[in-house]
């Protein structure tokens, strides 16, 4: 039994199909996760060790040698690049295209644990595996207000553990606050009077600020844990921490050679919302989560956490699913746009039923993707929505040529479901083999390697997905209702004056004389082809595989001269601010977002004295009055004489995956 036949005989069947189909896809559509970009497995680890206070000649002896020596012989490694700054090393870590990531993770770790001859005061590896989700955040939260330091961290603090419980958030990261510290501050002349050392003091602190397990003892039918009470809880047990015994057994506390204060360390990053003080909270969230649903709810914390703190100003920059909400808008727009247009020329020729069964492949088709997607774990993205509205013109063609060989064989007399049968069984294997011929030419992107495969190959999955929903539509469902609900007979009078066979006659008489004159025609074609090759020959149409646009926000790097203070730094980039404020330009920027000392590198980030990044978030598109490239020039024309700005950098933001620069130069040497 063929296909056709199979569903003009079960009619119920398949409309319990049908329904099914729609119930699933409905609830499909709102549990499919949706990001703004697609999953991307970078195949790259970063080692991060923080060294505070050390020049990059040691920290590369001391800490990159050492790591670089055990990770060298792990499988698959492509490429090793360190850098070494002050007080900072970053180990990038990229393997070959193709392997498998969770054992190059456990093979990397593995190795790590062998190194364990690190200096004692440097920090703990930290290793990080590269993805879209972990570099990319789904917003920035700018917390600014008139509090001192101490405050604005707690308020950061608090924030951050509230963000981290909200469902589907995978991690919070505060720039911006400084951490507490006790400083002792040795009085050099009292050390000298007492012989007490440097030595004695951290060895005191050190051995008395630990809770030490002692294990269990059992008494009877009791058992109880011991364990050595010894962190200190308060200032005043570090002042009151005995030292040494004097000649005469007196005890020489802390506070008698010291001076103890509880204070901020000294501040790493600077956040600055325009001009004033901020702190800068970025949010990522986990594979499952859905950025629009995540999104609303960081939005409702916000606003309730603002109105707890007197004077507090809560803004919610870089909102990722602004994006998804807008590709969501658009597929549905285009998608009711594209029912509405099929819907009135086909009433024009083929009859307001034949239309509405048309019509009604496009959300049929639509809703039996979404199932597709959610079973396949393909996420709702942009571009898995691009490739839905790029394909919204192709999955009702099978449709359409179904109903209009049904319509043919109605006019010739047949019932409604030999006219249903014999008119799909007709053409069933060439619409076949043309949904085919569409699905092999977006084949080859799924077989695209690397980086840039793994970002495409969402598109032809999603394209081919809603193919093949298309041609089961057309093929299984359209049968049933063309046989059950179209227009029992038609009439030959009124069929004679539809204008399909006005234009049947009109495109006669075209073709005729096209014949009759084709040499000419020849001619033509071929002139139009040889211009066509002329123009991409010279280069006259520009290629780029994504193209630049106006950004959302224009990013401006800066470099002070190695070694610059933060505060210097500082200086630089306020006279930046201020000069940005001043520009004809500036009612264009909805904010400026400083961070100084940040230093950002291909999805890593640290901490550095002589980098600062300045953000211009720009309003809606459509109430700019001036263009990206222009306030680029006139910031690049102020910066080139600027004193004390070492080099600046603007990052170009542009749609598709993350590219290295357009022209990379490395050089190699053992003495740079």
């Amino acid at each position: 039994m063929s296909i056709p036949k199979f569903s003009v005989r079960n009619g119920v069947l398949i409309n319990m199909i049908m329904i099914m189909v729609f119930f699933a896809g409905i609830f499909a559509m709102v549990k499919i996760p949706k990001e703004e970009m697609p999953q991307v497995e970078f195949g790259v680890i970063v080692i991060r060790v923080s060294y505070p206070g050390v020049s990059p000649a040691e920290i590369e002896q001391m800490i990159i040698s050492k790591i670089e020596e055990e990770i060298s012989d792990v499988d698959d490694v492509d490429n090793i690049e360190s850098t070494a700054s002050e007080g900072s090393a970053l180990i990038r870590v990229e393997f070959l295209t193709g392997i498998d990531m969770d054992k190059a993770w456990n093979d990397i770790n593995t190795e790590m644990d062998k190194v364990n001859d690190l200096p004692e005061d440097a920090d703990d590896p930290v290793l990080m595996r590269m993805n879209m989700r972990e570099v990319n955040e789904i917003c920035s939260i700018v917390v600014s207000g008139d509090f001192d330091p101490n405050t604005i961290r707690t308020i950061a603090d608090n924030m951050k553990k509230g963000l981290t419980k909200i469902t589907n958030v995978s991690k919070v990261e505060v720039a911006g606050t400084r951490e507490r510290e006790i400083w002792l501050e040795a009085d050099l002349d009292k050390m000298n009077a007492t012989g007490i050392t440097l030595s004695d003091i951290q060895g005191k602190v050190n051995s008395r600020n630990l809770n030490v397990p002692g294990g269990s003892v059992q008494f009877g039918s009791a058992e109880f844990i011991i364990r050595s009470m010894g962190e200190f809880k308060d200032i005043e047990e570090i002042k009151n921490l005995p030292v040494m015994m004097d000649s005469q057994g007196r005890a020489i506390r802390l506070k008698d050679v010291t001076t103890v204060s509880d204070t901020l360390e000294e501040s790493s990053i600077l956040s600055k919302q325009n001009g004033q003080s901020s702190v800068t909270i970025e949010i990522y969230k986990k594979a499952q989560g859905n950025i629009v649903t995540v999104m609303q709810d960081v939005r409702t914390y916000c606003s309730d956490f603002a109105e707890t703190v007197p004077n507090l100003t809560v803004t919610i920059r870089d909102d990722g699913s602004i994006g998804v909400n807008n590709a969501l808008r658009s597929l549905g727009q285009n998608a009711m746009m594209g029912i509405v247009l099929v819907f009135i020329i086909l009433t024009l020729f083929l009859g307001w039923r034949n239309a509405l069964f048309a019509a009604w492949g496009i959300p049929f088709s639509f809703l039996l993707t979404f199932v597709l997607m959610y079973y396949f774990n393909v996420t709702m993205n942009n571009l898995s929505l691009f490739a839905l509205v790029l394909v919204l013109g192709m999955i009702v063609d099978d449709a359409i040529v179904v109903i209009e060989n049904f319509h043919r064989y109605m006019e010739m007399g047949y019932s409604r479901k030999e006219a249903a049968v014999m008119g799909t069984e007709e053409i069933m294997w060439p619409v076949i083999a043309a949904v085919l011929t569409t699905v092999a030419s977006f084949m080859p992107i799924l077989f695209m390697e690397g980086r840039m495969g793994q970002f495409m190959r969402v598109f032809p999955i999603v394209v081919v997905i809603a193919l093949m929903a298309s041609l089961f539509e057309s093929l299984l469902i359209l049968p049933s209702h063309l046989a059950d609900l179209s227009k029992k007979k038609l009439d030959p009078k009124t069929e004679k004056r539809n204008i399909n066979h006005f234009l049947v006659r009109r495109y006669r008489c075209a073709v005729a004389k096209v014949l009759q004159h084709r040499w000419i025609a020849i001619f033509i074609v071929i002139v139009m082809l040889s211009l066509s090759g002329l123009a991409l020959a010279f280069r006259l149409v520009k290629f780029e595989f994504y193209p630049r646009r106006n950004s959302d926000t224009i990013v401006l790097k800066l470099k002070t001269p190695v070694g610059t203070s933060i505060e210097q730094t500082e200086a630089v980039t306020t006279t930046i601010e201020e000069h940005i404020s001043k520009m004809e330009e500036s009612a264009d920027f909805s904010a400026v977002l400083t961070q100084v000392g940040l230093f950002r590198n291909r999805g890593t980030r640290g901490a550095s004295s002589n980098n600062a990044e300045i953000k211009l978030d720009m309003i809606d598109t459509e109430k700019r009055q001036f263009d990206d490239e222009v306030i680029k020039r006139k910031l690049r024309d102020y910066l080139k004489s600027l004193p004390g700005l070492y080099s600046f950098q603007f990052d170009q933001e542009r749609r598709g995956p993350p590219t290295g620069n357009d022209v990379e130069l490395r050089i190699f040497g053992e003495s740079l």
